[in-house]
C-alpha cells in the first residue's frame, strides 16, 4: 500500500512538471519589428545619406541576428537613391516592405475619397517597383497610415485593394469596437482586412505605446524606453500575446536609440525570442503557418519575362504623438 502511495506521489510530481513545462512552452515569445523609413520633405543630399545610413544601420542589426522584420516606406522615399537599399531589403526572405502613403507625418483623412484612393495605390506601387526585374515580385498586402491617422474612406479602399492587414492601431488605445483587449490582430467587422494593433506599455498609470517616436517627441530618456520594451517583452509572454513594436528609422538608426535596440535584440536572444513579419503575425493569428508563395512560371509585370520566385509582402506603418483612448467604427476615430 506505502509503496502504491509513494508511486503515485511520484507519477503525480511529473504530471506537474511535465504540465509546467507545457505552461512554458506555449507562452508567446513572438516580436514583430515594424521599421519606419521615414526621410524629411523636400531632403538635401547630406540628409538622403543619412536616412540611408540610418536604415542600413537597422538592417544590419536584423541580418547579424538573422532576425524577421518588417520594413516600410512612403513615396517620396522611393523616389530617392534609398530605393537601391529597399530593393536589396526586398530580396531578403527574412524580411517584408511596406507602403504607407505619400508622405511622413501625412494626414490622410483630410483628402478625398479620390484623392486617397490616388495616394494609396501609387505608394503601393512604387514600393512595389523595389524588385529586381526577373528575379523577384513585390506583392504589397498590407498597410499602416501614418500618424494612425484614417477615416471610412481608407478602410473602403483598403478593401478595394485587397489589402489583407492595417496597423494603424494601438492595444487598448485605438482600437474597434469590442476588441480594447486585443493583442493579436483580429478581423475588422465589416471589412476584409486585419486589424495589427501596436503593443502598449502601462508607464505611471497611462498605456503608452511601443513607438520610439513617441518617447522621444514626449520627452522621455533612451533608459525608459528599454524598461518599456523589456518589461513588455516579459509581460506579453506571461499573457500569452505578441509585443509589436513600432521603429522609425530617423530615432533607432543611431545614437542612444540604436543602442537601446541593440542591447534589447540581445535581451530577448537570450529567451529564444520569435522574430516574425507583420504577415507571418496575422496568420498567426489565423492558426495557420505562413510561407511566402513561389509560384512557378510568375511572368514579371516590367519585362514580361518569367520571375525565378515571387515572394508576398506585408505592409505596415506605424507613427504617433497622441495616446488618448480611442474607439474606430467603420466610420471614424472617437476620442474618449
Amino acid at each position: 500500500m506505502k509503496k502504491l502511495v509513494f508511486n503515485s506521489l511520484i507519477i503525480l510530481i511529473l504530471l506537474l512538471g511535465l504540465a509546467n513545462v507545457s505552461s512554458s512552452e506555449n507562452q508567446s515569445k513572438t516580436v514583430n519589428l515594424m521599421i519606419d523609413m521615414d526621410i524629411l520633405a523636400s531632403p538635401t543630399q547630406e540628409e538622403v545619406f543619412a536616412a540611408e545610413s540610418n536604415l542600413l544601420e537597422m538592417r544590419n542589426e536584423m541580418e547579424k541576428r538573422d532576425l524577421k522584420a518588417t520594413f516600410f516606406s512612403t513615396y517620396d522615399v522611393i523616389t530617392t537613391r534609398i530605393r537601391l537599399r529597399l530593393t536589396e531589403i526586398g530580396r531578403s526572405p527574412n524580411f517584408e516592405l511596406a507602403f504607407s502613403g505619400n508622405n511622413s507625418n501625412e494626414k490622410i483623412s483630410a483628402k478625398s475619397y479620390a484623392e486617397q484612393k490616388s495616394i494609396l495605390e501609387r505608394s503601393r506601387k512604387a514600393v512595389e517597383n523595389c524588385r529586381v526585374c526577373g528575379k523577384n515580385e513585390i506583392l504589397a498586402s498590407g498597410f499602416s497610415p501614418q500618424s494612425f491617422d484614417q477615416n471610412n474612406d481608407t478602410y473602403r479602399i483598403l478593401d478595394e485593394m485587397g489589402i489583407q492587414y492595417n496597423a494603424g492601431f494601438q492595444e487598448g488605445v485605438i482600437f474597434a469596437p469590442g476588441h480594447q483587449d486585443d493583442a493579436w490582430p483580429y478581423l475588422m467587422e465589416g471589412h476584409n482586412f486585419y486589424a495589427v494593433p501596436v503593443s502598449t506599455y502601462s508607464l505611471s498609470d497611462k498605456k503608452v505605446p511601443l513607438h520610439d517616436r513617441y518617447f522621444k517627441d514626449n520627452g522621455l530618456t533612451s533608459s525608459q524606453w528599454y524598461d518599456a520594451l523589456a518589461g513588455k517583452f516579459s509581460e506579453a509572454q506571461n499573457n500569452d500575446e505578441p509585443v509589436v513594436i513600432a521603429l522609425t528609422a530617423s530615432i533607432s538608426g543611431n545614437g542612444e536609440y540604436l543602442d537601446v535596440l541593440t542591447q534589447f535584440l540581445d535581451l530577448v536572444a537570450t529567451q529564444d525570442a520569435s522574430f516574425v513579419t507583420t504577415m507571418d503575425l496575422v496568420n498567426m493569428s489565423r492558426q495557420k503557418g505562413y510561407h511566402p508563395p513561389a509560384p512557378a512560371g510568375k511572368v514579371c509585370t516590367t519585362c514580361g519575362q518569367e520571375d525565378e520566385k515571387s515572394i508576398e509582402i506585408g505592409v505596415v506603418v506605424a507613427s504617433n504623438n497622441t495616446t488618448d483612448v480611442a474607439t474606430i467604427d467603420s466610420a471614424s476615430i472617437t476620442k474618449n
